[in-house]
């Protein structure tokens, strides 16, 4: 068995996660024992570790629990056998780019390790446990459609105002999504010029910030939507894209190849959180998984300071972690412009580990707006937008 000891995020470019297992005599001894870590979330995927062992060779393979079809999930990964006398005798093995899909949901290396090194290389301890690093990075995920085209769309009947093109549906942070192309425009907009929507097609408890791209269509034909942060609505609905041509422009032989990238999903919650001290008021909001937190503002400082709490903490199930990352942004009317802009609080992202019966003195979250300025605030509630993206309970058993 290996247990989940510890999960580090380097905060990079390349948004590295670090999850280090302790690996139990029973992989080592008993090849006959299902060897198979419990689930857990990167990249907005479940993942999983396997070990396969026979009496003189141990390999290591990382699993995709959810591929869904006609998508491709990207990821660099990188198994380390941590030695016990010195880092630099380690055991490395890596792969970059591997891709993940419902043919192939599984990568690693079947001829990892001798089971007799393991020991005289000081791998193991004398309860023949050893520690195991799992580094993921660069994570991405690919869907690819292909859109039929209607011959009515080239007619100049007024049916043609009715057609809506969609790709099939695909899986990606807990959301099922597609992408409808709508070559008249969209009936909400005055414009007639084509648009492309990213849909989400389930979990309305929330909006979703989501980073995406679409290119449609290929060769030199293809539209390329360039990389795209936008809010995905409480109804699923979010802004898009608009075409500077036509839909048949782009279309081979009566099919649109619809690619899209997805890099992010993260579900947005928002609270008023009081100015002014009042025991009566409390700012509450509520993650995807409906859990209660309470974020509370400090303007005793120079530059204003929020501070939240797992209100729900007591249902963190016995024995288990919870970790929790996640971005907070203070929404409020510029000073100069008075327009409405979002401010991201310090050192971004934030996270945290909570146990059931733990004590949760508050995540400290500090902001470069002056406490100053909120003497010329006329609305003595600012809101506070916590960006949840990363979510996930440990076994600690």
């Amino acid at each position: 068995m290996a247990l989940l000891y510890r999960f580090s995020r380097l905060n990079d470019r390349y948004n590295t996660g670090v999850f280090t297992f302790i690996v139990t005599r029973s992989v080592t001894r008993d090849v006959h024992r299902d060897a198979t870590t419990k689930d857990f979330v990167f990249g907005y995927h479940r993942w999983a570790v396997s070990f396969t062992r026979t009496e003189k060779i141990l390999g290591v393979y990382l699993i995709l629990r959810n591929p869904s079809e006609d998508t491709k999930c990207y990821v660099d990964y990188t198994f380390t056998l941590l030695n016990r006398e010195h880092f630099s005798k380690n055991e490395v093995y890596l792969q970059k780019n591997a891709c993940f899909s419902t043919e192939e949901s599984a990568h690693g290396n079947s001829k990892w390790m001798p089971m007799t090194e393991l020991k005289s290389r000081r791998f193991t301890d004398e309860n023949w446990e050893f520690l195991m690093e799992l580094s993921l990075s660069n994570a991405m995920t690919v869907f690819e459609g292909l859109v039929k085209i209607p011959h009515v769309l080239h007619s100049s009947s007024g049916q043609k105002n009715r057609v809506k093109l969609e790709t099939s549906y695909f899986t990606f942070g807990n959301f099922e999504w597609n992408v409808s192309i709508l070559p008249n425009g969209d009936e909400a907009d005055s414009s007639t010029r084509p648009r492309v929507l990213l849909n989400r097609l389930t979990g309305f408890d929330h909006q979703c910030r989501v980073m995406y791209r679409v290119v449609l269509g290929e060769g030199e034909r293809k539209i390329d939507s360039g990389l795209l942060d936008q809010i995905s609505d409480m109804s699923g609905r979010i802004r898009g894209f608009s075409l500077r041509c036509q839909v048949p422009d782009i279309v081979r032989r009566t099919v649109l190849r619809v690619h899209t990238e997805m890099m992010c999903a993260n579900t947005i919650s928002e609270a008023k959180v009081p100015t002014t001290r009042d025991p009566n008021s409390t700012a509450n909001c509520y993650d995807r998984d409906k859990q209660g937190w309470c974020v509370e503002a400090d303007m005793e400082c120079e530059f204003l300071r929020l501070k939240l709490f797992y209100s729900d903490m007591h249902n963190v199930p016995r024995n288990h972690l919870r970790s929790v990352s996640w971005n907070a942004y203070v929404i409020r009317d510029h000073p100069s412009t008075g327009t409405k802009e979002s401010v991201i609080v310090l050192n971004a992202p934030h996270n945290s580990y909570y146990v059931q019966d733990g004590v949760d003195m508050g995540v400290i979250m500090e902001t470069n707006i002056p406490v100053r300025q909120g003497i010329r605030w006329s609305n003595p509630l600012l809101n506070s937008v916590d960006d949840w993206y990363d979510e996930e309970i440990r076994d600690r058993s």
